[in-house]
């Protein structure tokens, strides 16, 4: 993936697909098939079938690390995550933000 545009990054992903991208983006771990399974309640062949979708589709959105014994763990890199969740500022016109007082 070469755009940090959040809609470029997710308009070719099924939205099981994003479900598992966005469960990526919200942990600090790398989780491996199996604690996606369990987490999204879906069967762990059906996770890895929508994890190399989602690497064919969106490269270097997600990668892997394998640990000595062999498990596999996914993550979305921080370079990603940070073009993923990087905020917008929007404003309106002729209005200015508002401002709370603490």
């Amino acid at each position: 993936v070469q755009t940090g545009n959040f809609y470029e990054i997710f308009r070719n992903l099924s939205s099981n697909e994003r479900l598992i991208v966005f469960a990526l983006l919200n942990s600090d771990m790398k989780l491996s098939y199996e604690d996606l399974a369990l987490l999204l309640g879906k069967e762990r062949s059906t996770i890895r079938s929508h994890l190399n979708r989602i690497k064919q589709k969106s490269e270097g959105l997600i990668e892997e690390s394998i640990e000595k014994n062999g498990k596999k763990r996914v993550f979305v890199p921080d370079v990603m995550k940070e073009k993923i969740l990087k905020k917008t500022k929007v404003r309106l016109k002729g209005k200015e933000p508002s401002r709370e007082s603490g």
